[in-house]
């Protein structure tokens, strides 16, 4: 743990916060508050001293640890809330239900746990801790419910998976939104913190404007880098899939991520189809309109 503001330390996350871990905040008011709870290990020095749980949103990597904070409330977005009340709720909201059975244990259900929401936090909420403040603000699109939170007193905001990794932004589930995570990007940025610290990255206390635009950037250039596959020969999905231009490869379990890179390409070709940048074959397959220039999807 490290205490980057008085009553705030980041509890950083093994691994180096790279997935399956994610980096949590914990916030020492007359209220003891933990965001997050995927860190692994370092959040041993934490159980039996935190009041309230607040849940950036419902994946995995940063519910693991809800069984350790028992004694604590839990809240969360509504609605990303059916995604920890039930392993069938987490399935529905990523898209992974379709899978076969037998791929269920590879996902981790066997390591589900139920977490029982006792509150639920919206855009706006003011939660007092008791010499610290936290604002929710809604940042949809990773998730339908994601969420950061500002500590107003230090205009520091904890981003979760607005995370600056060198990755980009993740969209790979079925309620994920490309447009809804291009627009809070923007929020973010106006938001105009003076300390950034997200999931997956190390705080960030200079640039962070210039970060948040190139982070941002990476859903363009991913828009331009599929126009520009299509241009030279049209596609179907499974064949762009194929090609892995998001991934750059695909790990086992490999159906797994493949399914998330066909989901994140589906949102792009949808937004180019929409754009009159890409239309449909009569062969299932998709073709670049001819332009003298990328123009952008909108």
């Amino acid at each position: 743990m490290e205490e980057i503001r008085p009553g705030v330390w980041v509890v950083y996350a093994e691994n180096k916060g790279r997935f399956p871990f994610a980096h949590s905040l914990y916030l020492e008011g007359r209220q003891r508050a933990l965001i997050d709870t995927g860190a692994g290990k370092g959040l041993q020095q934490l159980v039996g001293k935190v009041d309230r749980v607040f849940l950036s949103h419902f994946h995995r990597d940063h519910v693991a640890g809800n069984d350790l904070f028992s004694g604590a409330s839990f809240s969360i977005h509504p609605l990303d809330e059916p995604g920890v009340t039930s392993v069938e709720g987490f399935y529905r909201l990523t898209g992974l239900i379709r899978f076969d059975q037998s791929y269920w244990a590879t996902l981790n259900q066997e390591r589900f746990t139920a977490t029982t929401v006792t509150e639920t936090h919206r855009e706006g909420d003011r939660i007092d801790l008791g010499g610290l403040t936290l604002r929710v603000v809604h940042t949809p699109g990773h998730t339908p419910g994601h969420c950061a939170f500002l500590v107003e007193e230090y205009n520091l905001l904890f981003t979760a998976d607005i995370d600056l990794s060198s990755f980009g932004p993740w969209y790979g589930n079925d309620s994920s939104d490309l447009e809804q995570f291009q627009r809070s990007v923007d929020q973010v940025r106006s938001l105009k913190p003076g300390l950034l610290v997200s999931s997956h990255s190390p705080p960030v206390t200079a640039d962070i404007d210039r970060r948040l635009e190139q982070y941002g950037a990476a859903m363009e250039q991913r828009h331009e880098l599929v126009y520009r596959l299509l241009s030279r020969e049209a596609m179907t999905l499974e064949q762009l899939i194929d090609l892995k231009p998001i991934y750059g490869r695909h790990p086992e379990p490999a159906p797994v991520y493949r399914f998330f890179e066909g989901n994140m390409l589906k949102k792009h070709l949808a937004l180019l189809l929409a754009a009159g940048l890409v239309r449909r074959t009569g062969k299932g397959a998709y073709a670049a309109r001819p332009q003298d220039h990328y123009s952008g999807n909108s």
